[in-house]
Protein backbone atom coordinates (compact mmCIF):
# COMPACT_ATOMS: atom_id res chain seq x y z
CA UNK A 1 0.00 0.00 0.00
CA UNK A 2 1.62 3.24 -1.14
CA UNK A 3 1.56 5.98 1.50
CA UNK A 4 2.80 9.40 0.38
CA UNK A 5 4.01 11.15 3.52
CA UNK A 6 5.18 14.55 4.70
CA UNK A 7 5.49 15.97 8.22
CA UNK A 8 6.08 19.41 9.68
CA UNK A 9 7.95 19.90 12.93
CA UNK A 10 8.69 22.62 15.46
CA UNK A 11 11.58 23.20 17.89
CA UNK A 12 11.77 21.89 21.46
CA UNK A 13 9.04 22.97 23.86
CA UNK A 14 8.62 24.97 25.99
CA UNK A 15 10.65 27.55 24.10
CA UNK A 16 11.94 29.54 27.09
CA UNK A 17 13.31 26.53 28.94
CA UNK A 18 14.86 25.07 25.79
CA UNK A 19 16.62 28.34 24.97
CA UNK A 20 17.89 28.72 28.53
CA UNK A 21 19.42 25.26 28.34
CA UNK A 22 21.09 26.07 25.03
CA UNK A 23 22.33 29.43 26.30
CA UNK A 24 23.89 27.87 29.40
CA UNK A 25 25.77 25.22 27.45
CA UNK A 26 26.78 27.00 24.25
CA UNK A 27 30.44 27.84 23.79
CA UNK A 28 32.10 30.88 22.25
CA UNK A 29 33.78 30.32 18.87
CA UNK A 30 36.93 28.22 19.13
CA UNK A 31 38.89 30.99 17.41
CA UNK A 32 38.46 33.19 20.48
CA UNK A 33 41.42 32.77 22.83
CA UNK A 34 41.38 35.77 25.16
CA UNK A 35 39.28 35.45 28.29
CA UNK A 36 38.12 39.07 27.99
CA UNK A 37 36.91 38.55 24.42
CA UNK A 38 35.09 35.36 25.36
CA UNK A 39 33.40 37.19 28.22
CA UNK A 40 32.34 40.02 25.90
CA UNK A 41 30.86 37.46 23.50
CA UNK A 42 28.84 35.74 26.24
CA UNK A 43 27.60 39.03 27.65
CA UNK A 44 26.87 40.53 24.25
CA UNK A 45 28.97 43.63 24.79
CA UNK A 46 30.45 45.94 22.18
CA UNK A 47 30.73 44.50 18.71
CA UNK A 48 29.31 41.23 20.02
CA UNK A 49 25.94 42.75 20.90
CA UNK A 50 23.23 40.27 19.90
CA UNK A 51 25.68 37.75 18.45
CA UNK A 52 25.13 35.06 21.07
CA UNK A 53 21.36 35.61 20.86
CA UNK A 54 21.52 34.83 17.14
CA UNK A 55 23.55 31.68 17.77
CA UNK A 56 21.10 30.54 20.44
CA UNK A 57 18.13 31.22 18.15
CA UNK A 58 19.64 29.17 15.33
CA UNK A 59 20.55 26.31 17.66
CA UNK A 60 17.02 26.40 19.06
CA UNK A 61 15.35 26.32 15.65
CA UNK A 62 17.63 23.45 14.61
CA UNK A 63 16.05 21.27 17.32
CA UNK A 64 13.07 20.99 14.96
CA UNK A 65 15.19 18.56 12.90
CA UNK A 66 15.88 16.30 15.87
CA UNK A 67 13.16 13.91 17.04
CA UNK A 68 14.77 13.71 20.48
CA UNK A 69 14.08 17.42 20.96
CA UNK A 70 11.59 18.83 18.47
CA UNK A 71 7.93 17.96 18.02
CA UNK A 72 5.55 17.00 15.23
CA UNK A 73 2.97 19.70 14.56
CA UNK A 74 1.40 18.38 11.35
CA UNK A 75 1.27 15.20 9.28
CA UNK A 76 -0.17 14.87 5.78
CA UNK A 77 -0.50 11.69 3.75
CA UNK A 78 -2.17 10.24 0.67
CA UNK A 79 -3.46 6.66 0.49
CA UNK A 80 -5.34 5.31 -2.52
CA UNK A 81 -5.68 8.80 -3.93
CA UNK A 82 -7.20 10.21 -0.74
CA UNK A 83 -5.48 13.10 1.01
CA UNK A 84 -5.70 13.35 4.79
CA UNK A 85 -3.92 15.38 7.44
CA UNK A 86 -3.86 16.09 11.15
CA UNK A 87 -2.22 18.87 13.15
CA UNK A 88 -1.89 20.20 16.67
CA UNK A 89 -4.85 22.50 16.01
CA UNK A 90 -6.74 21.62 19.19
CA UNK A 91 -4.79 18.38 19.60
CA UNK A 92 -1.67 17.29 21.42
CA UNK A 93 1.32 15.86 19.60
CA UNK A 94 0.38 12.47 21.03
CA UNK A 95 -3.14 12.83 19.58
CA UNK A 96 -1.64 13.66 16.19
CA UNK A 97 0.52 10.52 16.19
CA UNK A 98 -2.32 8.29 17.34
CA UNK A 99 -4.63 9.61 14.64
CA UNK A 100 -2.05 9.09 11.92
CA UNK A 101 -0.98 5.62 13.05
CA UNK A 102 -4.61 4.57 13.43
CA UNK A 103 -5.47 5.79 9.95
CA UNK A 104 -2.58 3.91 8.36
CA UNK A 105 -3.39 0.71 10.30
CA UNK A 106 -7.04 0.88 9.26
CA UNK A 107 -6.22 1.52 5.60
CA UNK A 108 -3.70 -1.30 5.36
CA UNK A 109 -4.94 -4.16 7.49
CA UNK A 110 -3.69 -6.69 4.94
CA UNK A 111 -1.25 -4.42 3.10
CA UNK A 112 1.75 -3.00 4.93
CA UNK A 113 2.46 0.65 4.11
CA UNK A 114 5.16 1.50 1.61
CA UNK A 115 6.11 5.02 2.57
CA UNK A 116 7.02 7.48 -0.17
CA UNK A 117 8.45 10.94 0.46
CA UNK A 118 11.30 13.35 -0.07
CA UNK A 119 14.14 12.33 2.28
CA UNK A 120 11.42 10.25 3.91
CA UNK A 121 13.72 7.85 5.77
CA UNK A 122 16.34 10.37 6.81
CA UNK A 123 13.77 12.70 8.31
CA UNK A 124 10.04 11.88 8.34
CA UNK A 125 10.12 8.21 9.33
CA UNK A 126 13.00 8.64 11.77
CA UNK A 127 11.39 11.65 13.42
CA UNK A 128 8.04 9.84 13.77
CA UNK A 129 9.77 6.81 15.29
CA UNK A 130 11.62 8.92 17.84
CA UNK A 131 8.50 10.84 18.85
CA UNK A 132 6.44 7.65 19.09
CA UNK A 133 9.01 6.06 21.41
CA UNK A 134 9.33 9.17 23.58
CA UNK A 135 5.55 9.61 23.88
CA UNK A 136 4.82 5.88 24.21
CA UNK A 137 2.56 5.74 21.14
CA UNK A 138 2.74 2.15 19.85
CA UNK A 139 2.41 1.95 16.07
CA UNK A 140 3.34 -1.75 15.93
CA UNK A 141 0.12 -3.22 17.32
CA UNK A 142 -3.50 -3.89 16.30
CA UNK A 143 -2.50 -4.28 13.43
CA UNK A 144 1.01 -2.98 13.37
CA UNK A 145 3.44 -1.73 10.77
CA UNK A 146 7.03 -0.51 10.61
CA UNK A 147 8.64 2.87 10.24
CA UNK A 148 11.64 1.51 8.30
CA UNK A 149 13.98 4.50 8.38
CA UNK A 150 16.94 2.11 8.60
CA UNK A 151 15.89 0.21 5.49
CA UNK A 152 16.72 0.57 1.81
CA UNK A 153 15.31 2.91 -0.81
CA UNK A 154 13.23 1.01 -3.34
CA UNK A 155 12.73 -1.95 -1.00
CA UNK A 156 11.55 -0.68 2.39
CA UNK A 157 10.50 2.83 1.33
CA UNK A 158 10.81 5.18 -1.63
CA UNK A 159 12.83 8.39 -1.33
CA UNK A 160 12.31 10.87 -4.17
CA UNK A 161 15.62 12.55 -3.32
CA UNK A 162 17.55 9.29 -3.65
CA UNK A 163 15.64 8.32 -6.79
CA UNK A 164 16.80 11.55 -8.43
CA UNK A 165 20.20 12.29 -6.88
CA UNK A 166 21.45 8.82 -5.96
CA UNK A 167 22.68 7.44 -2.66
CA UNK A 168 24.11 10.30 -0.55
CA UNK A 169 23.10 12.77 -3.27
CA UNK A 170 21.01 15.79 -2.31
CA UNK A 171 18.41 18.01 -3.91
CA UNK A 172 15.68 20.00 -2.21
CA UNK A 173 12.09 19.12 -2.98
CA UNK A 174 11.53 22.62 -4.32
CA UNK A 175 14.53 22.45 -6.66
CA UNK A 176 13.39 19.05 -7.90
CA UNK A 177 9.98 20.56 -8.62
CA UNK A 178 11.65 23.30 -10.67
CA UNK A 179 13.62 20.71 -12.65
CA UNK A 180 10.45 18.73 -13.40
CA UNK A 181 8.22 21.72 -14.09
CA UNK A 182 6.01 21.02 -11.07
CA UNK A 183 4.54 23.79 -8.95
CA UNK A 184 6.71 24.13 -5.86
CA UNK A 185 6.20 25.66 -2.45
CA UNK A 186 3.77 28.58 -2.00
CA UNK A 187 5.51 31.93 -1.69
CA UNK A 188 4.54 32.88 1.87
CA UNK A 189 5.72 29.76 3.69
CA UNK A 190 8.42 27.13 3.64
CA UNK A 191 9.93 24.77 6.19
CA UNK A 192 12.07 27.48 7.78
CA UNK A 193 8.93 29.52 8.56
CA UNK A 194 6.77 26.78 10.08
CA UNK A 195 7.69 27.72 13.65
CA UNK A 196 6.92 31.39 12.96
CA UNK A 197 3.43 30.50 11.73
CA UNK A 198 2.82 28.18 14.69
CA UNK A 199 3.97 30.85 17.16
CA UNK A 200 1.61 33.31 15.49
CA UNK A 201 -1.28 30.90 16.08
CA UNK A 202 -1.69 29.98 12.41
CA UNK A 203 -1.32 26.20 12.59
CA UNK A 204 -4.06 25.88 9.96
CA UNK A 205 -1.77 27.56 7.41
CA UNK A 206 0.98 25.09 8.32
CA UNK A 207 -1.39 22.18 7.78
CA UNK A 208 -2.41 23.59 4.39
CA UNK A 209 1.27 23.89 3.47
CA UNK A 210 1.84 20.32 4.67
CA UNK A 211 -1.01 19.04 2.50
CA UNK A 212 0.38 20.88 -0.53
CA UNK A 213 3.81 19.35 0.08
CA UNK A 214 2.52 15.78 0.14
CA UNK A 215 0.52 16.37 -3.03
CA UNK A 216 3.76 17.58 -4.60
CA UNK A 217 5.55 14.43 -3.44
CA UNK A 218 2.96 12.32 -5.25
CA UNK A 219 3.47 14.33 -8.46
CA UNK A 220 7.25 13.95 -8.22
CA UNK A 221 6.94 10.20 -7.64
CA UNK A 222 4.68 9.81 -10.66
CA UNK A 223 7.10 11.76 -12.87
CA UNK A 224 10.10 9.76 -11.64
CA UNK A 225 8.25 6.57 -12.49
CA UNK A 226 6.92 7.81 -15.88
CA UNK A 227 3.30 7.71 -14.79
Amino acid sequence: MNVFLDIETIPAQPEKAAKEEIRSSIQAPATMKKAETIQEWHEGRGKYAGVKDEVVEKAYRDTSFNGAQGQVCSIAWIVNGTLDSVSTDGKSEEDVLRYFFGSISKAGRDRPPYFIGHYVAGFDLKFLFHRAVILGVNFSANPGFRLPFGGRHGKDYYCTQTAWAGFNGKISQNNLCKALGIEGKPGDIDGSKVWDFVKAGDIKRVEEYNRHDVETVEKIYNRLNFR
